[in-house]
């Protein structure tokens, strides 16, 4: 009988909810309302894109070692094409303005001559596949002006109708192309490990010191360490400010810097932050673009090929003050995306301590890390190429840090780089008193170019552009 009960006035109870809801949903009810779509605006949409079909980026810096360079370019679709679809690649040569005003440069369009194009760019993606590309083949000849960017804008065109491009950005791919064939004393090979030096307080010619015995330079990358981010208190903004050493390396750019360059070497300057209320990793968005529109300018003026981050020694920030934010790792990201939008021919390259390279923030305005860095250098005992955060990849990360000073990061382990696929290995500060030891442990180097290091025969003093002879001038 209790149990009866209980179940028959569960029922009742459920049938009185179920009038007083249906009474209270018929009170709101309103019949032929216009019902607003906006939020499944294109959702029937199959969207495409284009993108460089090695690097999968939609602006990508070519360097030409050779007279002849070949790539392929990419259309992809957000979803399965339901039949056969097509579309064409051109040079659209009116992008160029648009471009150049978005990121504040002047570059040239490349000569449409020298560029050609699989199938005169004609793409077909077959029914439920994604993506197709085509060859696209950029020459060089002699009418090329060496140290010189130029832009080769790619567009979409004649997409069939049932493909969607949604804005310029999404239409277009760019290639920033320098002519390096005379340049090429560096270049050991497109896929090798490559190599990237910080010079502390010594000058950066002495990276001459280093070629191996085919003749080629060993470091592919010099940084001087380093330029600081500062606050001007009088204009009320970030700046850089160069010490000593660095300004003198700058005002004497033809006797320090660029006879590197020449030989193919690229000159990235190091930017670190200063104990004052600015600092790379807590500049707001504005502050961030106002620091990266002058990193751009100090690029262009002195010839350098880009700038390395380095997240130490910041002070307190001003809560109170626009320019600036509290420390982030987003903060740090919004940093190295605004310069690669002021440089994007140049390396925007980072040294994974502290905030610098995090995994918590690997997209800036829905552009992903890649995108805004190329080159990932890792502090010692870090290895960053075996876990690449976001779509970077190990090709863009070091494997191995060596500081030669104190001698820590061990010797070259040239095979291990290998075997793990990384891109890159670091050494610090390498000093003309400490070459004998410096020598042997990048002796592995041989493993990575198949020619071992030479034994140095020269060096040069601070603020001394000649050569002198090594070991007998040390003293």
């Amino acid at each position: 009988m209790k149990q009866k009960y209980l179940i028959t006035g569960l029922m009742v109870a459920i049938f009185a909810g179920g009038i007083t809801c249906l009474t209270s949903c018929d009170d709101d009810l309103v019949i032929n309302k216009a019902i607003d779509e906006s939020a499944y605006t294109g959702i029937y949409e199959n969207n495409g894109y284009l993108r460089d079909g090695k690097s999968n980026l939609s602006s990508n810096v070519v360097e030409l070692y050779k007279d002849t360079y070949t790539t392929s370019v990419k259309m992809s679709l957000s979803k399965m094409a339901s039949t056969s679809t097509s579309a064409q690649v051109i040079i659209d040569a009116d992008y160029l303005d648009t471009y150049n005003k978005e990121h504040e440069t002047d570059f040239e369009l490349y000569p449409a001559h020298l560029v050609s194009f699989k199938n005169d760019g004609k793409l077909i993606v077959d029914a439920q596949t994604k993506s197709v590309q085509t060859d696209i083949t950029i020459q060089a000849d002699g009418t090329l002006k060496e140290d010189k960017t130029y832009a080769l804008p790619i567009a979409l065109t004649h997409v069939s109708s049932d493909i969607t491009i949604k804005d310029e950005k999404a239409g277009h791919c760019i290639y920033l192309i320098k002519d390096m064939r005379k340049l090429g004393n560096t270049y050991k090979g497109e896929d090798v490990v490559k190599s990237f030096v910080f010079f502390d307080g010594t000058n950066p010619l002495n990276a001459l010191s280093f070629q191996l015995e085919n003749g080629k330079l060993l470091w592919d990358v010099v940084s001087p360490f380093a330029a600081n981010i500062n606050w001007d208190a009088q204009a009320q903004r970030p700046y850089l400010k160069c010490n000593a050493y660095i300004q003198y390396l700058l005002d004497n750019n033809e006797k320090f810097l660029q006879p590197l360059r020449k030989r193919g070497t690229k000159i990235v300057l190091g930017i670190l932050s200063n104990g004052d209320i600015t600092g790379v990793a807590q500049l707001s968005k504005q502050g961030a673009k106002d620091f990266a529109r002058e990193l751009a300018q100090y690029c262009k003026a002195y010839n350098l090929d880009g700038v390395c981050f380095d997240d130490e020694y910041e002070g307190a920030y001003d809560p109170n003050n626009p320019a600036l934010t509290k420390p982030s790792e987003e903060a740090a990201a919004r940093l190295c995306y605004e310069t690669k939008q002021a440089m994007p021919d140049k390396i925007v390259a980072v040294y994974a301590l502290k905030r610098m390279y995090s995994s918590k923030a690997t997209v800036v305005d829905g552009v992903t890390i890649k995108n805004w860095i190329d080159i990932v250098v890792g502090d010692y005992g870090r290895d960053p190429s075996q876990v690449p955060y976001g779509d970077l990849t190990s090709k863009e990360c070091s494997g191995q840090s060596m500081e030669f000073v104190r001698g820590t990061g061990g010797d070259l382990q040239g095979q291990r780089l290998i075997n793990q696929g990384s891109g890159w290995f670091m050494g610090f500060s390498p000093k003309p008193e400490n070459y004998g030891n410096v020598f042997r442990r990048l002796s592995d180097v041989k493993t990575l170019y198949g020619s071992p290091l030479q034994a140095p025969t020269v060096f040069y003093k601070d603020n001394d552009a000649t050569p002198y002879q090594y070991p007998d001038d040390l003293q």
